[in-house]
């Protein structure tokens, strides 16, 4: 065989084996569907109401927040259905703008509380956790009360109003250490291919891969958002790392955490549960409890994000843990870190694609006499084994992009995936090159976070009362004082601001128009 011969025969080979890895977990899938494993019973909303309420601490780790942060305390402040709570934000002591919105947001609302680190950032998210968690523990200290459960959460998350409920009635009937929810992205534009490639990555890992994961392997891993622990479970994290819970040597704290479980035999859950919640006209809707959230729109965004990821899951996990635990465990490693390989792979295959195209459109409109490549009978079939795994792949994508999104963007689905692959691509290799300048310098990578907006959701859904807050045109008191007065009168309650003096009719205007 010739040497373009070996080299298709190469990329089949991989190909082949990572097509057979995704296998795994497309059989499994459906053999659960049939067999009921994935089905959870719908939980009535009062069931929620009745469980005692447990303490929740939310962790909010914020670098250069400033734009997002106030906006979005204050949206989850107003929906979140829970009584027992506190939101703990981590901030940096080079950030003052970060700490001016939320400290704003904290002179109007108790529940709401904010550390700063002794030390320039941005460092990681992990470092940030950590200070949150020495705040909290001196905070438990004086005040004699400790916390039950410890939710993380990042500035720019759409939290559930029900999910402290949820969790909260989950964790008082299961023995778990961590519980995973559904992490989702809010709905892109139709044209928006970057932020479309999320929509389809999370949708088929919160539909299908993480039920396999939870049935094949020990280990779930944690999102970042949306993540539960027990309060119990984090103090012994920190007596076993000698006072650091989340590993600052690892930009994928979230990943680090549930392995760290999984190798510690705790039990930790991926909860997708529907709750049937109660409207207000006596009706009620199946709703699954979930965080949505944005992500970034733009290429360059995308791949700074997702290098943060392939660094801290494929590089640095390896290096510190290498490969322990059970057969299921490396597995699911292997299934973690193959992204490098495999898009390089990837890559060469498009190359590869691209030259014999080119060279068959030459052979057949320009010069019939060159000689016809890769006639071995194999590589045909070769050929058509691969495109049915590739058809497989993008169904199955479409199918799990369905059940969040509609058959629009399951459809959009479809199209998008080379894309992906491309982002993918670029930040393998970026993630590569970061990590061995690291290594070669010495220099620790840090955190390179993305910017955050407030997602266009919630500028549409905020109150107007919320609105006129944030812009800092009237105080929490005059919005409580002009709430009872429309409780009696009946008014617009902007209306009513107006007519007790607290703002003017531009005042109201520009809030309306926000």
């Amino acid at each position: 065989m010739t040497l373009l011969d070996w080299s298709v025969l190469v990329l089949a080979c991989f190909y082949v084996i990572f097509a057979l890895d995704d296998l795994i977990f497309d059989f499994t899938y459906w053999i659960g569907r049939l067999n009921g494993w994935w089905e959870r019973d719908v939980v009535e909303q009062d069931d929620l109401d009745a469980e005692p309420q447990r303490k929740v601490a939310l962790l909010v780790p914020a670098w250069s927040e400033a734009e997002v942060i106030g906006g979005m305390l204050t949206y989850n402040l107003g929906r979140i259905d829970y009584e027992r709570y506190d939101i703990w934000v981590g901030t940096y002591q080079n950030d003052p703008d970060t700490q001016a919105e939320v400290a704003r947001v904290a002179s109007y609302s108790p529940r709401v509380r904010y550390v700063v680190t002794d030390h320039d950032g941005p460092t990681s998210k992990a470092d940030c956790m950590n200070t949150i968690i020495a705040g909290l523990q001196a905070h438990e200290v004086a005040c004699g009360e400790r916390y039950d459960l410890v939710v993380m959460h990042d500035p720019e998350d759409i939290i559930h109003p029900l999910e402290f409920k949820l969790t909260n009635w989950f964790f008082a009937r299961e023995p778990v250490d961590f519980v995973q929810l559904p992490v989702l992205s809010t709905s892109p534009k139709v044209y928006d291919l970057v932020a479309g490639t999320y929509i389809d990555e999370f949708a088929e890992m919160y539909a299908k891969n993480m039920h396999v994961r939870q049935r094949l392997t020990p280990f779930v891993p944690s999102a970042g958002v949306a993540t539960t622990m027990r309060r119990s479970a984090i103090e012994e994290l920190i007596d076993e790392t000698g006072g650091l819970p989340f590993a600052t040597n690892s930009l994928t704290e979230d990943y680090d955490l549930g392995l760290k479980m999984a190798i510690a035999d705790r039990r930790t859950q991926f909860l997708s549960q529907y709750v049937r919640v109660k409207e207000e006209d006596d009706k009620t809707r199946d709703e699954l409890i979930a965080t949505w959230a944005p992500f970034p729109s733009t290429f360059g965004t995308a791949v700074r994000q997702r290098t943060r990821w392939m660094s801290g899951i494929v590089f640095q996990a390896w290096e510190h843990w290498k490969w322990p635990g059970p057969v299921g465990l490396k597995w699911i490693l292997a299934h973690d870190r193959r992204g490098p390989l495999g898009y390089l792979v990837v890559l060469f295959g498009y190359l590869l694609v691209l030259a014999l195209v080119s060279y068959e459109w030459v052979r057949t409109f320009y010069d019939p006499t060159l000689p016809a490549v890769l006639q071995h009978p194999a590589f045909g079939t070769l050929f058509f084994v691969g495109l049915l795994f590739m058809i497989n792949r993008l169904l199955q994508r479409a199918i799990a992009v369905r059940q969040f999104y509609g058959p629009g963007q399951a459809i959009l689905a479809l199209f998008r995936t080379p894309f992906s692959n491309l982002v993918n691509m670029v930040a393998s290799f970026r993630a590569a090159w970061l990590y061995w300048y690291s290594q070669a310098t010495g220099k620790p990578m840090t955190w390179d976070k993305t910017s955050h907006a407030i997602p266009p959701v919630v500028a549409r859904s905020m109150r107007l009362g919320e609105r006129l807050v944030l812009a800092g045109k009237i105080t929490p008191q005059q919005l409580m004082l002009a709430l009872g007065a429309q409780r009696q009168r009946q008014r617009p309650i902007g209306q009513i601001l107006v007519d007790q003096g607290a703002i003017n009719d531009s005042d109201l205007r520009a809030a309306l128009n926000s």
